[in-house]
This record gives structure tokens, C-alpha cells and sequence, in this order.
């Protein structure tokens, strides 16, 4: 007799090991943010961990699987936001799901959601802080009152911020300062009205978030690098012969137009940092 109340097994292993899906997927994951087995060697050196670039091809073709935490960490350089769903192409049906609203209800739920966290009253608590955080103690942001544009785009001022005070449980490590997000081109991710925190840099990877002034605009995008196609070789081909990527700045929300950056001498454009939440 079959127990009806068993859960549906939401993934085959044997289909994953014999396919060698978590090989695949990590090799696809690492070139689509351009690194090198020997890039992604050193980085995992930032978590402590050692790894070299031949155990990392020995995950990719399938010879080795890495541990716990070297998939963590595999995760977090890679961005695989959702581990389960991109490893396994299933998600299972969460406990509280509603299947009595539409689609457009389910988005308004989680823009909801995001809304409320993003307010940062009604998150629940971190254990970043660990024990030795005290109750009342906060660390001051700087804030930037003109917000970074996730939209048409608005230019960031150098002094005009506000001094906010923010548990340490709520502010990643490596914040420089805050900024508010303004326009919809970054949702779900990022809502109006949402701080997000920065730290200072001058490069990106493709992928990532990042703060950008164009043309005296800032802008909030996710940064892309490609290759600029023929008709374009003369736009990125330097005096000196160098051809430089073409760089796009990507609205997560794809409603909303991306931005195309003219890397001419008569345009600006600068890397102001690295969205860290």
C-alpha cells in the first residue's frame, strides 16, 4: 500500500550524479562570470578555504564533488542565488504557498515582502552580530540624499548625505556608505525607497550591482561586459589599437530599458562601487 502522505522526491540524484549536472552547472556558472579554474582557486583563499584550480577541473568533468563549504562558498563567488533551483531545475512548494491567488497576486505578495524588509523594521534577526552585539548600539551610514537612479538616473552628489544609524546586524561588511534606491528598473531585487549599501571600487565583474555615474547621471544597474560586434569594432577600438568591451548596465525588471555606455572620450563614465546587500 502506498503512503499518500510521503512527499514527492523533487529531484533524481542518480540522474544528477550519471549526467554529471553539478559539474556542468558549476562550469557554467564560472564562465559565464569569465573566470578561470585558477581565479576561482584564489578567491575561495577570501573564505578561508583551500582549494587548487585541478580539484576544481576535477569537480567539472565529474571526477570529485566539493564539500559543504567549498559549495557554499562555490555560491556566493558565483552568484548562484538559488542553489537548489539551479543545480536541479525544482523548486518545491513551500509550505505557506497560496495556490488560490494569480500569479499577479503572488508578485504583489512578494513585492510586499521586499517592501518590508527593505524598510528594515520588520527583518528577522541576524546572527551576524553573534553574542558580542549589545542592544541599542548602531553604526553610522552615510546615506546619499539624491538616490542612484533605478530608472532615468540622477547625478551623485559628494556631500549632500545624511548621517543614518543602522544596526550592525543590518550593514554588510566592506560599506563605505548607503544611497536610496528611486525608480522600478531594479525590482524585485531593489524597491523604491530601499538603502542599499556600497563599497567603494573601481572595477566589477559581469554580474554584479554596481553604482555607476554616466554622464553626470548615477544609475544602479547589474554591469555586463561583451564583445562589441563589427559594426562596432570602430566605437571601442582605441587610438592604440586596444579594443575595449562593450558595456551595457542591466535593469533587472525587463520592463525597464537597459542602458547602453558610449565608452567615446566625450562621454563619462565611472564605477562609483559594489551594491553589497
Amino acid at each position: 500500500m502506498v503512503n499518500s502522505s510521503r512527499k514527492t522526491v523533487p529531484f533524481d540524484a542518480d540522474n544528477l550524479r550519471n549526467n554529471n549536472i553539478l559539474g556542468k552547472k558549476i562550469t557554467e556558472a564560472r564562465k559565464q562570470k569569465k573566470r578561470s579554474q585558477k581565479d576561482l582557486a584564489k578567491d575561495f583563499l577570501d573564505y578561508h578555504i583551500t582549494v587548487s584550480s585541478g580539484a576544481i577541473s576535477k569537480w567539472e568533468k565529474g571526477d570529485a564533488l566539493p564539500n559543504p563549504y567549498q559549495l557554499f562558498a562555490l555560491c556566493q563567488m558565483l552568484d548562484i542565488q538559488d542553489p537548489l533551483k539551479y543545480f536541479t531545475d525544482k523548486t518545491p512548494e513551500p509550505e505557506n504557498y497560496s495556490p488560490e491567488l494569480s500569479q499577479e497576486g503572488l508578485n504583489l505578495l512578494r513585492l510586499f515582502k521586499e517592501t518590508l524588509i527593505a524598510s528594515g523594521n520588520y527583518q528577522a534577526k541576524s546572527r551576524r552580530a553573534g553574542k558580542s552585539f549589545s542592544p541599542g548600539k548602531t553604526i553610522p551610514v552615510k546615506v546619499f540624499a539624491t538616490p542612484a537612479a533605478a530608472g532615468s538616473g540622477s547625478f551623485l552628489t559628494g556631500e549632500d548625505y545624511d548621517l543614518i544609524e543602522f544596526s550592525p546586524s543590518n550593514v554588510p561588511e566592506h560599506t563605505d556608505f548607503g544611497i536610496r534606491i528611486t525608480g522600478d528598473s531594479m525590482l524585485p531585487r531593489y524597491v523604491p525607497g530601499q538603502v542599499v549599501f556600497v563599497e567603494q571600487c573601481r572595477k566589477l565583474s559581469p554580474g554584479e550591482i554596481g553604482v555607476f555615474v554616466y554622464d553626470d547621471n548615477a544609475y544602479i544597474k547589474q554591469y555586463s561586459e561583451s564583445a562589441p560586434s563589427e559594426e562596432e569594432l570602430c566605437r571601442y577600438t582605441t587610438s592604440e589599437g586596444i579594443i575595449k568591451p562593450k558595456i551595457d548596465l542591466i535593469s533587472l525588471n525587463r520592463e525597464r530599458a537597459d542602458c547602453d555606455v558610449d565608452v567615446r572620450p566625450e562621454h563619462t563614465f565611472i564605477i562609483i562601487g559594489r551594491v553589497l546587500n
